[in-house]
């Protein structure tokens, strides 16, 4: 067993407009590392949480903590110690994908404590899901999974078996992000504001604009990608609580952007764009629109980013 492990982890944004619950995609925009180290006390253990969002984040109860145990329960060592150091850089409760990034550190680190570098990609994905599921209230796999496999994850769930790949894109994105409040358990509030059933037509809309933009991202065909992040679903019913909406999606098209929505259950946003000069300008007009707005912010561009990895 190794002495200490530091892995990392990079934030993602989900669903990227059809792809609700299927598709992540890991961001090089912010990051949380994990260290883990085995104690004598036989118990999984958060002894310190730093970086810049570590007030934002409760030291006990944790999803990097609860990953560690689900993952250590599906491996059999649930007797090891494992004491922990969390450094947070991903903002909590922006739709970044930042309880999913400090479970995937988590556990990957674990892994790599217990030298299990051959384990299944499914299984951390799994174990980081449930861990998620204690800021959440339920395991959602696709940040998790962008966050473990690095690119664009796919993810489905058959019959209580999970299922990831990842799929190698190059795109570049500009991402706003607002600091505003949130409701507790703001992913579960969003999901409250989706509807419990939709027409056979919006079905295959939809599916088909999932089609075109995994596609689109795959052959490098961002107009294609970016008019399928068009989704007619669950945007609709969420827009209404991302602030100034309507504004940040003007200027990214105004600014040149491909594609517009929002990044998880919000309220950051996310543009797809032709290059990376191109997503900086759309990051500069996002900036300009919360200035307007007198909301305190973060606009940052970002690429795919790989997976988690030890430091």
């Amino acid at each position: 067993m190794a002495v200490k492990v530091r892995a990392r982890a990079y934030s993602s944004s989900a669903n990227l407009g059809p792809g609700f619950d299927t598709l992540g995609i890991a961001l090089d925009a912010f990051f949380d590392e994990v260290t883990v180290w085995e104690n004598s006390n036989g118990k999984v253990v958060v002894e310190e949480i730093a970086g810049p969002y570590s007030g934002l984040v409760r030291r006990k109860g944790n999803t990097a903590e609860r990953a560690v145990r689900e993952f250590l329960l599906m491996t059999g060592q649930q007797g090891i110690g494992v004491s922990m150091r969390i450094w947070k850089g991903v903002p909590p409760g922006r739709g970044l994908g930042s309880s999913g990034a400090s479970a995937a550190a988590a556990v990957r680190a674990v892994a790599g404590l217990l030298e299990m570098e051959d384990i299944p990609a499914s299984l951390l994905v799994m174990a980081a899901g449930l861990g998620e599921s204690e800021s959440s209230g339920n395991p959602h796999y696709d940040n998790v999974a962008a966050s473990i496999l690095g690119g664009l994850a796919v993810v489905s769930v058959f019959r209580e078996e999970v299922f990831v790949e990842r799929l190698d894109v190059e795109a570049f994105f500009a991402v706003g992000v607002p600091f505003v409040s949130v409701p507790e358990n703001k992913t579960g509030a969003m999901r409250r504001v989706l509807p419990e059933s939709i027409s056979f037509q919006e079905h295959v809309a939809n599916s088909q604009r999932l089609a075109m933009l995994i596609t689109g991202l795959v052959n490098r065909d961002y107009r294609l990608a970016g008019r399928a992040m068009d989704d007619l679903i669950v945007t609709p019913r969420r827009s209404v609580f991302i602030p100034c909406y309507e504004e940040l999606k003007k200027a990214a098209f105004d600014s040149g952007g491909l594609g517009f929505t929002i990044s998880g259950a919000g309220p950051s946003v996310i543009a797809l764009a032709e290059s990376g000069q191109e997503a900086a300008e759309i990051a500069k007009g996002f900036s300009e629109v919360y200035s307007e707005c007198g909301i305190r912010h973060l606009s940052t561009t970002a690429k795919p980013a790989p997976g988690a990895f030890i430091v």
